[in-house]
């Protein structure tokens, strides 16, 4: 048929996936499609890992000189495969809306180990091919083995049931396309900013012959724009970092209202770079990103912290090229918490008061459990708990009233600071038993003497007042964990005040090698 458009394909369960995603498009538009499938040098070569195969391009060359000669018209490829520069004669007329991209890690469930890193048990022997996997997967677990992983998702997954992997990594996107059942298997899913993935991961790109104007009109009517801006922001940095697959970098660009959000990271010599960017136009942030990454950050950053509170945010700071100052204004001390009272929910507002806490007792298997942001969760992770209820980091009033709802009827206990702001339990009270107990209380700190620095980190308001209280001017810019540390620096005259996306210590880290 003269009309019809034929799709090149690879032969994978989730190529084909693809195309045929991509031939329901067109036909939907009323053209008649046929999928050409056709070996890649990724598919005959099984045998060797990507940095012995030579050049670019494992799992697209053939379908691009498919392309160029005239037997397909339209090749769909994982836009993540890709080289980040097209054969003269080809382009990229447009991409697919985004899956999720973020990154799933399955293990077998006798190696499941909870309150370790990733639910994974120590020394686990993890299979990945991909370099930007392994450095952050050893970045926050250097004891891990980890070893090659050739094959399409269901071949890879078979090896993992098969016992010759403890785990595997793959991209979420590719389990939700194929709808697979996992039930036999344990399933930790990684978040974008936390575990950064592929640039361009989860979006199908669409490739054509560049003088072919038939197909590049159809194209512009199944394009995402919107996906297109966020993943040229990500392409430009690998572009420029001269990378392909075997470059250990992650880059994700997130549309967020009317303005981007970018996390990269890269293993560099100096050791894992990561940083956070927030702005309205992803290009101009792309290009900031290198210029961080490329070039060592000089100044002085302060965390009000101890050094041995800040063991994630420390290397990664240091690693941009800064020196840090780790002090904390003031010191904590425990209050004794005789006898558990009763109760159906646990609510935890900070770290502080998780870590006081469980010095003095365990949470009764019976009770539920509610934490305020992020970080929170994270060390309620560390100590082998699961929240039931995380609130979103940053408004206080919302995650009270979304807790609220849920626990109507109920009562819930909140172990606190002795002077600590009682957000959560004005929005509680009303809806359901309130019960107080403090299990720490805030001094200053008698040997803190404040020190200049290019960059102030503040981790709580406590901590803002008795820095202002040390007499010194805030000279540099500063960074609040949240909310209320924001409104304490406002308090003290600061009008500019950044606040990361999320209250850990990593995504701290993330936000000073941003600005």
């Amino acid at each position: 048929m003269a009309n019809e458009i034929v799709i090149g394909s690879r032969g994978s369960d989730l190529a084909l996936w693809q195309a045929r995603f991509t031939q329901n498009q067109l036909e939907q538009l009323g053209y008649s499609v046929r999928i050409e499938i056709i070996k890649t040098q990724g598919d005959q070569i099984q045998h060797l890992s990507f940095d012995k195969m030579e050049g670019k391009g494992f799992f697209t060359k053939e379908l691009e000189e498919a392309l160029l000669n005239g037997i397909i018209d339209l090749a769909v490829h994982s836009h993540k495969d890709l080289p980040t520069t097209s054969p003269p004669g080809l382009e990229i007329a447009g991409v697919s809306y985004r899956e999720d991209c973020s990154e799933t890690l399955l293990i077998r469930r006798d190696k499941v180990s909870r309150g370790h890193t990733f639910d994974l048990a120590p020394n686990a022997h993890v299979g990945t091919s991909s370099h930007r996997r392994k450095s952050q997967l050893l970045y926050n677990r250097p004891d891990l083995n980890i070893s090659d992983l050739r094959g399409n998702v269901p071949t890879r997954i078979q090896k993992l049931r098969d016992g010759q992997y403890d785990a595997i990594m793959l991209a979420t996107a590719g389990i939700k396309r194929l709808e697979l059942d996992l039930s036999d298997l344990h399933q930790i899913q990684l978040p974008p900013h936390k575990f950064v993935p592929a640039p361009a991961q989860g979006v199908l790109a669409y490739q054509i012959r560049e003088n072919d104007e038939r197909m590049r009109g159809l194209i512009k009517r199944i394009n995402n724009v919107a996906v297109q801006h966020a993943i040229a922001a990500e392409r430009i940095i690998l572009n420029k970092l001269d990378g392909g697959c075997l470059l250990p970098l992650g880059a994700y660009c997130e549309p967020r209202n009317n303005d981007y959000r970018l996390w990269v990271s890269l293993q560099t010599e100096t050791g894992m770079r990561r940083m956070f960017l927030h702005g309205k136009n992803p290009q101009l942030m792309a290009q900031k990103a290198l210029i961080q990454l490329t070039a060592p950050q000089l100044g002085t950053v302060f965390i009000s912290r101890e050094p041995e509170e800040a063991k994630v945010f420390i290397p990664l700071v240091r690693a941009a090229g800064y020196t840090i100052v780790a002090q904390n204004p003031v010191c904590y001390q425990n209050i004794e918490l005789i006898e558990l009272p009763s109760f159906d929910w646990i609510f935890f507002s900070s770290i502080r008061a998780v870590d006081h806490f469980l010095s003095q007792h365990a949470i009764p298997e019976s009770a539920r459990i509610g934490v305020l942001g992020s970080g929170t969760a994270a060390a309620l992770q560390k100590n082998g708990y699961t929240p039931h209820f995380a609130g979103g980091d940053g408004n206080t009033r919302q995650t009270g009233a979304e807790f609220a709802s849920l626990v109507s009827g109920q009562t819930v206990f909140f172990p606190v600071a002795s002077d600590g702001l009682r957000s959560i339990q004005c929005e509680v009270e009303n809806h359901a038993m309130v019960i107080e107990h403090p299990v720490y209380k805030t001094i200053s700190n008698p040997g803190f003497t404040a020190p200049i620095a290019d960059i102030f980190v503040f981790t709580s308001p406590s901590c803002v007042q008795a820095f202002a209280a040390s007499g010194p001017q805030f000279t540099g810019r500063c960074v609040a964990i949240g909310r209320t540390t924001a409104e304490a620096l406002h308090g003290c005259g600061i009008q500019k005040v950044i606040q990361p996306p999320f209250t850990t210590e990593e995504s701290l880290a993330d936000t000073v090698c941003g600005l």
